[in-house]
C-alpha cells in the first residue's frame, strides 16, 4: 500500500485518524473500519463499456452474510455459451471489465467466461462491503453457477478466492491467483502503520470486526490454510515491482506451499500484470494442462 494509490480524501482522513488514534482508539477504529469498507468509485473506459455491451448481463439475488439473510443484488456477466466455465474475480475498487485481454484470450481458447460486480462495486447492490461478505457471496455464486473449471482472481479477489476455497463448501479443479493479497491482518497493520495510527487501535479494530462480522481477523490469512485450498491445481502470477502485493512476501508463501505453480515477472506492477503476454500465456498453458 502506498500513498500514490490512495485517493486524496483517504490520505487526509488518515492524518485526522493519526492525531486522534491514541486518545480515542475506539472512535478511530470505527472510522477506520468504515473507510476501509467503502470501495473507491471506478471509471470505465470506452473499451470497457464495449466489452460490457458484449456480455449477457443478469441480476442474481443472494443473501448478504452468513448471519444476515437481507437480499443483495449481484450483477453478473457472461461471455460465450459453450466450453468449460471460468469465473473471474476482480479486486478492490475493480471491475470484471478490467480482465479485457484475459477474457478475449479465454474466449479464443473455447472457454465460457462468467464474472460479477462485487458488492458495492459497479452495478451490484450495497454501499460498503468487506472480505467476509465477499466470501459469502462467492460461495453462493459458485453454488448457483456450478460447475466451474477454474476460478481466476486478482489482488483482493484472489485472496477472496483462496479463502473461500479453504473455508467454504466449494471446490474447483483449477485456481489462478494474480498479484494476490495474502493476509487481511497484514493489510490492516500496514494501513495503520502507513497512516501513523497508534498500535492501540488494532485491538479495538479486531473486536469491532468480531462484533459486526462475527469473524476473527486472524482467520482471514492464507498462511493459516497451507495445503488447505480446495483446488486440484493452483497457479500464481506476481511481479517483483508490485508495491501492493510484495514479491518478497509471496516468495516466502510459495516456499511454504510448494504445490503452487508460479510465474515471477518484473516490470508490470500490480495492475498491468493482468494484460501481460507472458502471464496470459502462462494462464492458458496452466488451464489446458492435463
Amino acid at each position: 500500500m502506498q500513498h500514490q494509490v490512495l485517493p486524496l480524501s483517504l490520505r487526509m482522513a488518515g492524518k485526522v485518524l493519526s492525531a486522534m488514534s491514541r486518545p480515542f482508539p475506539g472512535a478511530t477504529a470505527r472510522i477506520f473500519y468504515r473507510l476501509y469498507c467503502t470501495p473507491p468509485a471506478g471509471k470505465l473506459r470506452s473499451t470497457h463499456v464495449e466489452l460490457r455491451n458484449q456480455a449477457v448481463m443478469q441480476s442474481l439475488q443472494v443473501s448478504s452474510y452468513p448471519f444476515d439473510n437481507t437480499p443483495l443484488k449481484v450483477k453478473t456477466y457472461r461471455w460465450g455459451s459453450t466450453g468449460p466455465k471460468i469465473l473471474l474475480l476482480h479486486g478492490w475498487g475493480g471491475s470484471p471489465l478490467h480482465f479485457k485481454q484475459l477474457i478475449t484470450a479465454l474466449l479464443q481458447q473455447g472457454y465460457q467466461v462468467v464474472s460479477y460486480d462485487a458488492p458495492a462495486h459497479g452495478l451490484s447492490g450495497g454501499k460498503r462491503t468487506n472480505l467476509v461478505q465477499w466470501m459469502h457471496v462467492l460461495e453462493q455464486v459458485m453454488q448457483e453457477e456450478a460447475p466451474f473449471y477454474a476460478v481466476i482472481g486478482h489482488s483482493f479477489g484472489a485472496l477472496n478466492a483462496a479463502l473461500t476455497l479453504s473455508r467454504k463448501n466449494v471446490a474447483v479443479p483449477r485456481l489462478v491467483l494474480l498479484s494476490t493479497a495474502l493476509s487481511a491482518p497484514v493489510f490492516f497493520n500496514e494501513a495503520l502503520r502507513l497512516f501513523r495510527i497508534h498500535p492501540v487501535v488494532m485491538p479495538k479494530l479486531q473486536q469491532l470486526i468480531r462484533t459486526r462480522l462475527r469473524e476473527d481477523l486472524s482467520d482471514m490469512d492464507m498462511h493459516r490454510y497451507i495445503n488447505g485450498i480446495k483446488a486440484e491445481k493452483i497457479w500464481l502470477g506476481y511481479d517483483t515491482t508490485d508495491t501492493l502485493a510484495l514479491a518478497t512476501e509471496i516468495d516466502d508463501y510459495l516456499q511454504q506451499y510448494p504445490a503452487i505453480q508460479s510465474l515471477r515477472i518484473t516490470g508490470e506492477g500490480h495492475f498491468r500484470i493482468m494484460r501481460d503476454t507472458k502471464v496470459l500465456n502462462g494462464i492458458m498453458t496452466f488451464l489446458s494442462a492435463p
